[in-house]
């Protein structure tokens, strides 16, 4: 048999055959200059005939369609059908695409081609890496070097945190997951693509602190909400319409839910306030208060239930108050079956998938299991307090999942393989839930990162077998990156910190290579690149509040080491003036920032007046021989000082909560004058009139997280710019004149540092960022023409 015929025999006949013959004509319809926008039908349908055929890789869905797409979900087709491929540009769109649904096509390009590249190049400088990879046509961003490997995990982005999650199957088979919010509101999601299923639920006047979903006798899945307001009410989650309120809102919070089958086979929910009253609800009977645990209230340690069943069938309520736990009969309350005492008190109660047994999550950050004849197990998941509890099956191992601050801990409650680590959220976890995907357990979680995130059933095996084949621990993360480059022709060095066990990596960029490895003995808090008249260093400032210094040109650590401030230094500015003067600005967690001649290695200013922590700096110099230095930190202030009378004027009051990041240009084009950039906790950018110390235009919005980092440049003939990066996962690209975000950037995970330098095309700005994903350097074109 030729090739030929081999590869027809290969090809899906019947009617994905046809879809898939669709799909390859349709693929012929796309441009691949990446400038010109395919048909509408194409748009919209391409990669669902591609996935209908059996076909969904990058042949049948050029990669020049991705940021056109319009129809459903790149990242439900792959995981709906099994299609994932590492390495491929439909995984790598898949990884971005829930940061993008509102953003234009050059940011979606952009965003698809610099997650591509940290998937399918890690560490490949821009002259080794394809040409559609490095710069196509038709985008604005050049990829010169990228170890950034977003989670591909991550199923919706939400604009308001969430508080609790429950998953549940309808009776056509189909998966669904609720997501309940800080604002009293729920989502109803499709767990494989993230979409919105409906419309939002306005549930409650109060966070949504407890979810479950449940299934009335022949009338369809019922969701149960239990808020702060004090209320418990009951939906029909197809209609987003109320089917009963269980209890009426009061001026104390809902604890916690539980539902089982009663004794008609009707769903009965029980929930509990933080009064300790105990209430029972179904269908048929309405509402009834069962009875008030003894004691003070309100409680100041969380009332949590749940349901069981044991070997036999039998239902009991398990209720864990403050530090004790009762098996009772939800019949009946006042029946106490076994009763125990708890190490500490309770924050999350969970029956597992072991009939008989339940798992509480305490204060303490552990995990204990209880069966009727006591506690069987304990396991440590961390030193925050378990806010969440999860149990699902996996194969034939029965899995407790349970949060930590950012991280999930999973183990198997027969204690056969040790714990595995789930580690992609950037912020605490506040809530899990096992859902049901593609017919097996899957585990969604929901963080104070803004970001939905599901491990399938593949993942978990994954994630288990390697904890059980050699429980090593995961590699350190970077936290920080800063890029040296003196001038055009010097070579450009790259350093790390937390990407090897040496503390910091020296690469060159133009090689993709490691230059050497700078050994700190621990993670340092701040780095920087700069000058000396000694030539190029490497500043880094240590747990013991000094800042050693590195020589780039001999490669070996400085003796002399910069001390003064008492407790750990948070930010580094270094400044070569006009006048030729090596200068470096310091900031502390000890409420002052001091300034240092790097020559000499003496301190020039010790400046106090902030009332909290130092956590940004920032040092600039014009051509005018004009020098500014900026301290910003937790009181929300930014204060601007001179070396000759210290504190210039009154602080300015930024009104942005914690202040993590200030900026300055100190010469701006189009008639702005030098100007100062605030960020921090609201997520707005602030522009500041250095020499009017008055805000300057309306504060920058877009970022639904925290802004970390912020980068200032102006590019002759084409204007002032601004970056800033965000806990959002994106870095916005800003047009400070007018205020236009120019472009949007998907990084897919929050990014710490970010720094801006001059390129050898003056229509383009290097970009250097660094965060717990990696690093990465890119070029961007900013000439709007």
């Amino acid at each position: 048999m030729t090739a030929d015929h081999e590869s027809r025999a290969a090809e899906p006949t019947g009617e994905p055959g046809v879809h898939a013959r669709i799909a390859e004509a349709l693929a012929q319809l796309v441009a691949r200059d990446g400038e010109t926008p395919p048909p509408p039908y194409v748009r919209r349908y391409l990669a669902a005939h591609a996935q209908l055929g059996g076909a969904l890789d990058d042949a049948r869905v050029p990669p020049e369609l991705l940021p056109w797409a319009t129809g459903a979900g790149i990242r439900g087709m792959l995981t709906s059908s099994g299609a994932r491929e590492p390495g491929s540009w439909l995984e790598a769109w898949a990884t971005v695409e829930p940061y993008l649904h509102r953003a234009d096509v050059p940011s979606r390009l952009a965003s698809l081609q610099l997650a591509y590249a940290g998937l399918r190049f890690p560490r490949v400088p821009r002259a080794r890496m394809p040409a559609e990879v490095a710069s196509p046509p038709a985008s604005r961003l050049a990829v010169l070097w990228s170890q950034w490997t977003p989670p591909v995990n991550v199923l919706a982005k939400v604009a308001v945190p969430v508080r609790s999650l429950a998953g549940w199957t309808t009776s056509e088979g189909r998966s669904l997951l609720a997501a309940g919010d800080e604002h009293g509101g729920i989502e109803i999601i499709d767990p494989v693509d993230g979409s919105a299923v409906g419309e939002r639920i306005t549930a409650h006047e109060g966070e949504v602190r407890c979810l479950l979903s449940g299934t009335r006798p022949g009338q369809g899945p019922v969701l149960v909400s239990g808020s702060t307001d004090g209320a418990v009410r009951a939906w029909d989650p197809v209609r987003g319409s109320l089917v009963d309120q269980v209890h009426q809102p009061a001026g104390i919070w809902i604890d916690d839910l539980g539902t089982y089958r009663d004794a008609e086979d009707e769903l009965a929910v029980i929930a509990v306030n933080g009064c300790a009253e105990v209430v029972r609800w179904n269908e048929r009977m309405g509402a009834e208060e069962l009875m008030a645990l003894p004691g003070e209230t309100p409680r100041t340690d969380k009332v949590a239930l749940t349901t069981f069943e044991d070997e036999a069938g039998r239902r009991f309520l398990a209720i864990a108050d403050g530090t004790s736990l009762t098996f009772r009969d939800p019949e009946d309350c006042g029946n106490i079956a076994a009763a125990f005492d708890l190490p500490c008190p309770v924050r999350a109660l969970t029956a597992t998938t072991r009939a008989g047994e339940v798992a509480a999550g305490h204060v303490d950050g552990t995990v204990t299991l209880w069966g009727r004849a006591g506690r069987t197990a304990t396991q440590e998941v961390g030193a925050a307090p378990v806010l969440a509890l999860a149990a699902l099956a996996v194969g034939s191992r029965h899995l407790i999942a349970a949060c930590s601050a950012n991280d999930i801990v999973l183990w198997s409650t027969d204690r056969t393989a040790p714990a595995a680590l789930l580690s992609d959220h950037s912020a605490p976890v506040t809530a899990l839930t096992r859902v049901t995907v593609k017919g097996s357990d899957a585990l969604a979680s929901a963080s104070l990162d803004n970001t939905l995130r599901l491990w399938d059933h593949k993942d978990l095996v994954k994630v288990l077998d390697k904890a059980l084949g050699d429980g090593s621990s995961s590699p350190p993360r970077v936290t920080d990156g800063v890029l040296a480059r003196d001038d055009h022709t010097s070579p450009a060095w790259f350093a790390l910190s937390g990407g090897s066990r040496s503390g910091i990596d020296v690469w060159d960029v133009a090689g993709g290579t490691v230059v050497t490895g700078v050994r700190t003995g621990a993670p340092p808090a701040a780095m920087a690149w700069a000058r000396r008249t000694q030539g190029r260093t490497l500043l880094w400032a240590e747990p013991d509040h000094h800042i050693r210094m590195w020589d780039a040109g001999t490669r070996t650590h400085l003796p002399r080491r910069l001390e003064g401030h008492i407790m750990r230094v948070r930010a580094l500015a270094p400044l070569t003036t006009t006048d030729g003067r090596h200068l470096l600005l310091s900031g502390s967690d000890d409420y002052t920032a001091k300034l240092w001649d790097l020559d000499e290695g003496s301190l020039l200013c010790d400046w106090s007046g902030h009332h909290l922590r130092v956590l940004a700096v920032a040092a600039a110099s014009n051509h005018h021989g004009q020098d500014w230095y900026a301290t910003a930190g937790s009181d929300g202030t930014v204060r601007l000082w001179n070396i000759e009378d210290g504190a210039q004027g009154q602080p300015l009051r930024c009104m942005q909560g914690r202040i993590h990041t200030v900026g300055i240009n100190p010469s701006p084009a189009g008639g702005l004058p030098p100007h100062l950039a605030s960020a921090g906790q609201d997520g707005t950018i602030r522009l500041w009139d250095l020499l009017e110390h008055r805000p300057l235009n309306e504060p920058l919005t877009g970022h639904t997280g925290a802004v970390r980092a912020v980068a200032l440049w102006t590019l002759d003939g084409l204007g002032s710019f601004l970056a800033s990066a965000s806990d959002d996962g994106t870095i916005r690209i800003w047009n400070t004149a007018t205020g236009r975000c120019l472009l949007l950037l998907a990084t897919g995970s929050p990014v710490r540092t970010l720094s801006a330098h001059p390129s050898p095309d003056p229509t383009r700005i290097v970009l250097a960022f660094a965060g717990e994903a990696g690093a990465a350097i890119l070029e961007l074109e900013l000439d709007e023409r």
